[in-house]
């Protein structure tokens, strides 16, 4: 006689911005995920409190250094805050991490909804020289 079988994990929205995060760090041209002085204010004012008691909910919204994701009616949209690269085009980085973030939400069964991307900065990567 077998099992029955295991129904799928939970899928929260602080998995959806951990699988963001690192999908967007693994994109050339991406620098970091940048925090955000409004990150900073919304994490100190009444969001905060908000924010440990729906940390990571299935029907929520989760919000850590420069990233945000959100579920809704199994539809994830997340918001990144990120830096990029000098020697990439700004926006096919941030249309690059649009695309792949989509895709990674996908897998996890979950709808892609927006994906926003806010450029914050445009660097040199430490050890690289333009000539």
């Amino acid at each position: 006689m077998s099992d029955p079988p295991l129904q799928g994990a939970i899928i929260t929205s602080q998995l959806i911005a951990s699988l963001a995060t690192r999908t967007t760090l693994e994109t050339p041209g991406v620098l970091r995920i940048e925090p955000s002085v409004q990150g900073f204010l919304a994490r100190l004012g009444p969001a905060a409190l908000r924010h440990v008691r729906t940390s990571g909910s299935q029907d929520g919204t989760y919000r850590h250094d420069g990233v945000t994701a959100t579920i809704s009616d199994g539809t994830a949209r997340v918001h990144l805050d990120i830096a990029t690269d000098i020697m990439y085009t700004a926006l096919d980085v941030a249309e690059a991490v649009q695309q792949r973030v989509r895709e990674s939400i996908s897998h996890t069964g979950l709808a892609p909804g927006a994906v926003d991307i806010t450029i914050l900065a445009i660097e040199h990567r430490r050890g690289t020289t333009i000539t």
